[in-house]
């Protein structure tokens, strides 16, 4: 009795004979062409075959990061691509899960990888492809947020050429919100379907996903240009003023080039032809001064009539900042500036509560702090805070020199620790934490706060900060403290 086909198959694939295995196994298919058995060993072959073909990209990518194949990869992946699909092997096994995580960096350079995903949508992926790996540095996409992300990024540059339907796309991606249990990276593929909303002229769906993300990174040029985008049809005052953001927010000219660019046309209608010189200007010399080659949509508008090469450059920062100072308040509302002190510094390390008055203390995250060094309890801050209907946001904090601030006082006493480790100075309540390794009977300099008392139903004072008299690190010199 003679051994089965796909055994034949899988046999000569362990050993590393993939011609033969390939040979024998697609002959056999012809005669018995609907055995699952020899399809799925067929499909291990062609798999082989993959892993052989990737490799050089992959080495590539090591120093360059770069996945994009040569011509010749191209066609050599793209048929075996084609016969796995051929193959038509069924949802549900590991053989789709194996080859996306051979192609989990160079998805996007594939149709058929790409038509396969949004042809069976989530049905390729397992519970354990939706969920994120928790390595050392961090927390890494999901097989299927890094997939989807990809399935994007390929519609956004080759949607016509090949055939990628947006409404699949627009599925994939909303269903893959809904399944995945990202948390760090699920904003990327807010913004990754943001884009492909913008190229479909979707803009108020583009910005109800691009606000939230532009809260969480006002200081990034990307956020606001993708903002700027939604409006460059609908309201072209507003696109140059988000546009006018991005470019002064942009941490070196290089990461603004886009913004530069889409911010020209928008001048030129408006027959700013100077401040369209500015930026083109400014981008080319970006370019000169990086070693890169300018871009021919560029060289192409430096030789038209309206760019004046001589135009001064360095005055495009002051004309930017100047059309840009209110742009905050278009995604939260009016601002205002309030100065309070550091209250205390969160466990965790990644933020601080400052004391505004004695009804007002307001959490603020770590990273939203400009001064360069970590603040201290009892430093002074000035925060602009958004109000949106009562409710204040904090949007940027930075160190300030002192400053009167309500409910805020300083006393000079003598420390009564209690037994169970709180004390008083005078009336004022000293909790364990503040007191530290200050021994009792102390002549203490306290930074004191108007706190509630929930025990006693009403306001008294509360020490945040003390500092031993005979310290010079606090100037005894009472002019200068705020009481």
């Amino acid at each position: 009795m003679s051994e089965q086909p796909f055994r034949t198959v899988n046999s000569l694939r362990k050993a590393g004979n993939l011609q033969e295995a390939w040979n024998v196994g697609f002959t056999a298919l012809e005669h018995s062409p609907q055995d699952a058995y020899l399809k799925g060993a067929l499909f291990w072959v062609c798999y082989e075959f993959l892993k052989h073909q990737l490799e050089n990209i992959n080495k590539r990518a090591n120093s360059s990061n770069n996945y994009r194949p040569t011509d010749f990869e191209f066609e050599q992946i793209e048929n075996l691509l084609q016969t796995i699909v051929n193959l038509e092997i069924a949802t549900g096994g590991l053989e789709y899960k194996m080859l996306l995580v051979q192609f989990k960096k160079c998805l996007e350079w594939f149709p058929s990888m790409v038509h396969l995903v949004l042809r069976h949508q989530t049905a390729l992926f397992d519970d354990e492809a939706k969920k994120p790996f928790q390595a050392e540095k961090g927390e890494v996409p999901s097989l299927m947020l890094s997939s989807v992300r990809q399935v994007a990024a390929a519609w956004l540059r080759a949607r016509d050429q090949w055939q990628l339907d947006f409404n699949q796309l627009m599925a994939l991606i909303n269903s893959t919100r809904q399944q995945v249990s990202d948390t760090k990276h699920i904003m990327w593929l807010d913004y990754d379907q943001a884009k492909c909303l913008i190229i479909a002229g979707q803009y108020e769906q583009a910005r109800s996903l691009i606000l939230p993300i532009l809260k969480k990174k006002q200081s990034e040029s990307w956020a606001w240009g993708a903002l700027a985008a939604t409006y460059k049809k609908e309201d072209q005052e507003l696109a140059i003023k988000f546009f006018a953001k991005g470019i002064t927010s942009a941490h070196e000219v290089t990461f603004s080039l886009k913004l530069l660019q889409g911010m020209i046309p928008l001048l030129l209608v408006r027959q700013q032809t100077a401040e369209a010189s500015m930026c083109l200007k400014k981008a080319i010399m970006a370019y000169q001064n990086s070693g890169w080659k300018v871009k021919p949509e560029l060289q192409q508008l430096s030789q038209q009539n309206w760019y004046d090469a001589s135009v001064d450059e360095g005055r495009l920062d002051g004309y930017l900042k100047s059309i840009s100072q209110d742009a905050l308040d278009y995604l939260l509302g009016p601002t205002k500036k309030q100065v309070g002190i550091v209250e205390n510094i969160h466990k965790s390390g990644k933020g601080f509560h400052v004391f505004v008055n004695k009804s007002t203390s307001l959490s603020v995250r770590m990273g939203l702090h400009k001064s360069k060094q970590k603040p201290q309890v009892g430093d002074y801050i000035e925060l602009v805070v958004s109000d949106d209907n009562g409710e204040l946001a904090v949007i940027s904090s930075s160190s300030c020199a002192k400053a009167e601030v309500a409910d805020v006082a300083f006393l000079e006493g003598t420390l009564r620790v209690a037994p169970k480790g709180f004390g008083f100075v005078e009336d004022t309540f000293v909790p364990p934490f503040v007191i530290g390794d200050i021994s009792n009977e102390s002549k203490v300099l306290v930074q004191q706060v108007m706190s509630w008392d929930k025990t006693k139903s009403r306001y008294s004072w509360k020490a945040i900060k003390l500092t031993l008299v005979n310290e010079t690190a606090v100037p005894l010199d009472y002019d200068d403290v705020p009481f």
